[in-house]
């Protein structure tokens, strides 16, 4: 049985890719880094555990489970760092805790989550845009530079659709979406962003 990890787990979208993966029959591990998301090594630790029960993952999906609004110059900086932390320190610390794993197993498939505030302007999300804007712009370099070790990494940019909507993207991206190589495939429920 192929394993996979899932990160944030406690997102409504976290907890439905954990379901569908089940579904597909991978051995699913879910990590949720509701602190210290900003440090490779706890990070670093989670995986190992996970990789130490089920052995090397051949899915990894992040799925950052804070949202934080404030009109722009009133988000305090504190909350501000977590809010990037959440989303670009998980996704990097997880990539760079899976993904040699991968490499050395012959590849894998990478699945970040960013969102459609990343295309479309809303006001008082300027916050949230800017951090899930910077998984988008990660996950489309970090693709470039593994995937001649065969290691395919995708985003998906959420939007308001139902978490199964997600998951079921995951699937795709997983089974059929193999000539997808630093895409982003936007979650959007018909809006054009």
């Amino acid at each position: 049985m192929s394993s996979a990890i899932v990160t944030g787990v406690l997102s409504p979208v976290g907890d439905a890719v954990v379901k569908k993966l089940a579904a597909m029959h991978f051995n699913v591990t879910g990590i949720e880094f509701t602190e210290h998301a900003e440090r490779r090594g706890p990070v670093a630790e989670a995986v190992r555990k996970a990789v130490e029960e089920m052995g090397t993952p051949s899915v990894l999906v992040t799925c950052p489970s804070l949202h934080d609004s404030a009109p722009f110059g009133e988000m305090p900086p504190d909350r501000w760092q977590r809010l990037l932390n959440a989303h670009l320190g998980a996704t990097t610390n997880a990539c760079a805790a899976v993904v040699p794993l991968m490499v050395a197993a012959g590849g894998g498939t990478v699945i970040t989550t960013s969102s459609w505030l990343a295309y479309a302007g809303v006001a008082g999300e300027s916050y949230q845009a800017a951090a899930t804007g910077s998984v988008l712009a990660f996950t489309k370099s970090f693709a470039l530079e593994v995937a001649r070790h065969g290691v395919r990494v995708n985003c998906i940019a959420v939007g308001d659709v139902p978490p199964s909507d997600v998951a079921e993207t995951v699937r795709f991206l997983v089974e059929d979406g193999d000539f997808f190589v630093g895409q982003v495939l936007v979650a959007s429920g018909g809006k054009v962003v």
